[in-house]
């Protein structure tokens, strides 16, 4: 009777853990569906990309219910591990291209996804809005061009009369058309249609490649400091497309590039049959000196190089099976070669300031009627494309008629380029005499790439009238070039009055100085103050709370944490658990320092801060890298040794100009 007891409280006691061990598992099971349509407005004929996120589950094929009126794509996979408070789980995330054929609202009804785990995940119903913009797709199917614009612009091509004895003055503008001349290669060939795909780089089986970026400058023969309009793209295939966290950068320091304001402006479309996502910048170079030198970008990018399945566990399925194997390399560009001229020196205006480019320059002043001493506004706008950081206020004559201010300037960008823009000059001037004067003639000078010749605007300004008496002071100009203010009695006539007509009592007193009270209060103060002030500023910054101790505290108690946990990972030989905390607590060894966020500090980061760190740092990266997206170790890894380097070599402070 007592054994039958005791195997019953034994059975009901592994019943129990049998149990909560299955709850456990379930709620690890869980999955979790995100979902979104970006952008939720689109054109017609524009794509628009449905992504839905499954985290802690396994989707191979996602059909969106058919609805009329829009185009739906192929489906690309994005697979990732990713950690929660229950360690690391599968993230899969499905994009889905859809195109509307037509203007309206269009709604996807809801459905419902089944994982290989048998986990029923239910999408909502999501909303598009198409834009009726007179156009409608010609395909099912959105390409994306391999060379988009800007097309080359002409080279330097003379298509009217040099003047070899100066500039010209407002050359005509009935210039015969010019033919592009295309971008060339390094080896001389001429770049492809751009609805050609021969200029993709290709994998070894003739395939386009995976990750490639595309540059197509405005031209590649240009003067030095000519801004030249480029467009950047950055292509990558969908179903190896990973996040992305850096600006495509130029290789060298033969040009100096705009700085990009936004991100890329991100497309998805097909090319060859496979979906690839773009990025495009627009931004403009030009070169500091002159000569021939190689243009090229390149990016440091993270894509999927292979996804690795393991189905030796058999029990959990394919829940934690699959790992994305991520390669992290710097992605070049096509390079071309840039020819660079310098700027002629015949003919060149003397108040030239470096400004290149096709503009127009305007200018108008106001009022036309004043007294003297009023100011006159003169306002000038410059136009057009070229490189506005050089251009300058037109300039004025000298005129003791007239007595001239510093002039203010804005500027209006009208493209990403920063190439095309208006430039606006006010100016204030004032007369110095009566009568109906001319104002002083303005000009502004520019160098025309396309003429390949200096050119001189005048600008027509109107003559003022000016009332009133004739100012006594006038200013002169010195034979040095110097301004000069000499004193000239235009009108004799003009009387002087005192300020008091009576000048009354004086008043003295013999006493010294130092021994009025007065004296000896004003020193004493003259003391005191400085204990004062300084005894204010003692308790002004003691009332001031250190906002950034909870930050240090928080940083070194982590840094502690990720200590402990890579010793307790080298004594239960978890080589996943060793280099994930590792790699984290370098990270907030170096965030410190550099006033970043840890996950800033990327081993890209630190090869552009410090490259010796980088050298030490890279086979950490690395190791790390390749335990946690394979989930495992290589045979032979000594995890106590690889402790010790961490401990010793690596989470040193490190010096303060890194």
């Amino acid at each position: 009777m007592r054994t039958s007891l005791s195997v019953r409280w034994l059975a009901l006691t592994l019943a129990s853990i049998l149990f909560l061990a299955v709850t456990a598992l379930s709620a690890r099971a869980a999955a979790t569906l995100t979902q979104q349509i970006d952008p939720p407005e689109v054109n017609v004929g524009d794509p628009a990309i449905v992504t839905l996120t499954i985290v802690g589950g396994i989707v191979t094929n996602v059909h969106l219910p058919p609805v009329d009126g829009l185009q739906v794509g192929g489906n690309s996979f994005q697979i990732k591990s990713v950690e929660d408070d229950n360690g690391y789980s599968t993230s899969v995330s499905v994009n889905i291209s859809v195109m509307p054929i037509r203007a309206g609202t269009f709604t996807i009804p809801a459905f419902d996804i089944h994982t290989q785990e048998g986990t029923v995940l239910h999408v909502q119903a999501m909303k598009l809005r198409a834009l009726d913009n007179g156009t409608s797709p010609a395909t099912s199917i959105v390409t994306v061009p391999v060379a988009p614009t800007p097309a080359p612009s002409p080279a330097p091509v003379v298509t009217a009369p040099v003047n070899p004895n100066g500039p010209v003055v407002m050359p005509p503008t009935n210039a015969a058309p010019t033919t592009p001349a295309p971008a060339t290669q390094d080896n001389g060939t001429a770049v492809a249609n751009p609805n050609a795909n021969s200029n993709v780089p290709r994998e070894a089986d003739g395939t386009p490649a995976k990750v490639f970026i595309i540059i197509t400058p405005q031209t590649t023969d240009a003067y030095v400091g000519q801004a030249i309009p480029m467009r950047i793209d950055f292509f990558i295939r969908m179903d190896v497309n990973s996040d992305q966290n850096s600006l495509p950068t130029i290789k060298g320091s033969d040009f100096l590039m705009n700085s990009f304001t936004t991100r890329g402006q991100g497309s998805v479309g097909m090319l060859e049959n496979e979906q690839y996502g773009r990025e495009t910048w627009i931004t403009a170079i030009s070169a500091p000196k002159s000569g021939d030198f190689p243009l090229g970008m390149e990016r440091d990018t993270y894509w999927i190089k292979s996804i690795t399945s393991d189905n030796s566990n058999t029990f959990f399925g394919n829940m934690f099976s699959q790992h994305a194997n991520l390669a992290h390399e710097m992605i070049s560009s096509n390079q071309l070669t840039m020819h660079i001229h310098s700027l002629p020196t015949e003919g060149q205006p003397a108040h030239f300031t470096g400004a290149i480019g096709q503009l127009r320059v305007t200018g108008e002043a106001q009022p036309t009627s004043v007294t003297v001493g009023e100011p006159v506004t003169l306002r000038f706008t410059v136009s057009g494309a070229g490189n506005f950081d050089y251009v300058r206020c037109p300039s004025l004559p000298n005129d003791p008629a007239w007595k001239a201010y510093v002039p203010r300037s804005g500027t209006n960008y009208l493209d990403q380029s920063r190439t095309n823009a208006v430039k606006t000059f006010e100016q204030s001037i004032i007369p110095q005499t009566n009568g109906n004067l001319q104002l002083p003639a303005a000009s502004f000078s520019y160098f025309n790439p396309d003429l390949k010749q200096y050119v001189t605007v005048p600008i027509a300004l109107p003559a003022i009238t000016v009332t009133g008496t004739p100012l006594p002071i006038a200013s002169a100009t010195d034979a040095s070039g110097n301004d000069t203010t000499s004193m000239s009695v235009i009108n004799p006539a003009i009387d002087f009055l005192p300020n008091r007509l009576e000048a009354g009592a004086p008043r003295m007193n013999f006493m010294p100085v130092h021994r009025q009270p007065w004296f000896w209060v004003v020193q004493g103060g003259f003391v005191v103050l400085p204990f004062l002030g300084a005894l204010l500023l003692f308790l002004h910054f003691r009332a001031i709370p250190d906002t950034g101790l909870a930050e240090r505290q928080q940083r070194e108690s982590s840094l502690h944490h990720e200590e402990d946990a890579m010793a307790e990972a080298v004594r239960q030989g978890n080589a996943l658990a060793f280099f994930t905390a590792a790699r984290h607590a370098v990270q907030l060894q170096l965030c410190a320092q550099w006033n970043l966020k840890p996950e800033a500090i990327t081993l890209g980061e630190i090869q552009k801060r410090a490259p010796q760190l980088a050298e030490t740092l890279q086979p950490l990266f690395a190791q790390a890298d390749e335990v946690i997206y394979s989930g495992k170790a290589s045979s032979g890894l000594d995890l106590a040794q690889w402790e010790q380097r961490v401990r010793t070599e690596l989470l040193q402070p490190q010096p303060a100009s890194l």
